[in-house]
């Protein structure tokens, strides 16, 4: 079995239920088998203009399916939660779930269908807070560079100015600590 990382995101609904319900919808016997589901991290929206701040978690799964085939499961478990491509409408959209495969192995492809490693990690700490939390030392296929070093570089650009602000907290704190966005600090990274 290949072992491959998912992304989640919701930003309507409840998003802590939308993702757990996700994750737990996974599971294909002898085909998908989930091992790690992050925490749940609350940030705001990335390259798109919403009101409504997204849930997100990236879960760590073993399967014997092709990228193809683990692309349109998740696809599948979309569709089951809510999830509506308007394929009329130009940029991102509110929804209830988004499932992007992340990482696959260490395949590398580019096709019309699929692009691996997914093509935004390097610029979403929405995507690399939770990451660098299940699998800190896991090598980009593409740079090989670890998920902590590419974390970190991030909050360096984000902290010279160079990318706009990008606060993550963790669901468990981010009541506690709504001043403070302490995932973007290096020391998360460490």
């Amino acid at each position: 079995m290949i072992r491959a990382f998912i992304g989640f995101g919701s930003n309507l609904g409840n998003g802590r239920e939308l993702v757990q319900s996700a994750w737990n919808r996974l599971a294909v016997p002898e085909k998908l088998v989930p091992v790690q589901l992050s925490s749940l991290y609350i940030t705001q929206a990335v390259g798109m203009v919403s009101q409504f701040p997204f849930t997100n978690a990236v879960g760590m799964v073993e399967t014997a399916y092709t990228p193809t085939e683990l692309l349109h499961r998740l696809l599948t478990v979309e569709k089951e939660h809510g999830r509506r491509r308007d394929v009329s409408a130009v940029g991102y959209q509110d929804r209830s779930l988004d499932l992007d495969l992340l990482y696959f192995g260490g395949v590398v492809c580019n096709t019309s269908e699929l692009s691996l490693p997914h093509p935004h990690i390097f610029g979403r700490l929405f995507v690399l807070a939770p990451l660098a939390e299940i699998a800190p030392d896991f090598q980009d296929p593409v740079t090989g560079l670890t998920v902590k070093e590419m974390a970190r570089r991030l909050v360096s650009r984000i902290e010279r100015g160079d990318v706009d602000p990008q606060p993550v907290f963790r669901i468990e704190q981010a009541a506690a600590t709504a001043r403070q966005p302490e995932i973007q600090g290096d020391a998360a990274f460490k």
